[in-house]
């Protein structure tokens, strides 16, 4: 994903051929080898980072004139603190393996056209200092960057997540496997909220064909010809989600006792079906289903 992005984004590709040290890493731009002055007038490295705005998997114009930093805050050559940019200081961490100490601001008057411009405009803040104190210092290390690909279930970057600034909290969602039993009127929306998280699996379990009033009660919008086809629930909502991410199986039957074993193993369920038998059955197997489950390592 980061490999991709990259090349098919000019201003991060103007980065890297530049031998700015950038990788993607869940939504957010990483740029590493900063020099900065610290309070004892050493040159040391610090990391950039900022969110990104993306579209159809490529950047667009940033969103905003921040950035973060990790490090202690940068200094002038004389060991006090530089102003111009100071925000905030806090240390958060972004995603896995990003955290930053100090959010930077640097606000032009008409905005950042793209990121190589806001990327080296903080750099030269910063380096310049740097540079004064030692004249070989410089951010363009043409070093290497091992892939960051990331082993993701979407088809195109989160960038939602890193431009809320809740990346880290969605991975938490990285549960294994879970269970949509039931595409109605509540299945379906399920399913549409569940899909944009990083469950590595979605099953989905209806026998039901997708019919004219289902389009009513469904979330989306169906097409005439799509209901022409008459495809089975799952299916329909298969091929769907399969439009932005991986890792959705259909089980085409309804569940019932012969079969209610095909739930076993899974890390959640929404038992979303309306037939109160059916339900009982359900709930009755995965209560005994969890309870004979080994606990989870510590």
């Amino acid at each position: 994903m980061s490999e991709r992005l990259i090349g098919r984004s000019a201003d991060l590709k103007r980065l890297r051929d530049e031998g700015y040290e950038v990788e993607v890493r869940h939504g957010f731009l990483v740029v590493h080898s900063v020099p900065y002055v610290n309070a004892q007038k050493q040159v040391v490295l610090g990391t950039i980072v900022t969110d990104l705005t993306l579209n159809n998997d490529k950047t667009d114009k940033p969103a905003d004139h921040q950035v973060w930093f990790a490090g202690d805050h940068p200094c002038n050559s004389d060991g006090t603190t530089i102003t111009q940019i100071k925000h905030t200081t806090s240390t958060t961490t972004l995603c896995d393996g990003v955290i930053v100490q100090h959010r930077f601001s640097c606000k032009p008057q008409i905005g950042y056209p793209d990121y190589h411009a806001k990327i080296t405009r903080y750099i030269e803040i910063i380096q310049n200092q740097a540079k004064a104190v030692d004249p070989k210092a410089d951010a363009r290390t043409f070093k290497p960057i091992s892939s960051s690909d990331e082993d993701s279930v979407f088809l195109y970057t989160d960038s939602a997540s890193s431009r809320a600034g809740i990346a880290n909290v969605t991975r938490r969602t990285a549960m294994a496997k879970l269970a949509i039993i039931g595409l109605g009127g509540s299945g379906g929306y399920v399913l549409d909220f569940v899909a944009k998280t990083n469950v590595r699996e979605i099953h989905l379990f209806d026998g039901d064909v997708f019919l004219q009033h289902n389009a009513f009660r469904a979330p989306s919008a169906v097409s005439l010809q799509e209901l022409d086809v008459r495809p089975k629930k799952v299916d329909y909502f298969a091929r769907l989600y399969g439009q932005m991410r991986r890792g959705i199986f259909t089980h085409p039957d309804y569940v019932t006792e012969e079969n209610v074993e095909n739930l076993a193993g899974f890390d959640f369920a929404f038992i979303c079906v309306d037939k109160p038998a059916v339900r009982k059955l359900l709930s009755e197997y995965l209560t005994k289903a969890v309870s004979v489950r080994p606990p989870a390592p510590p």
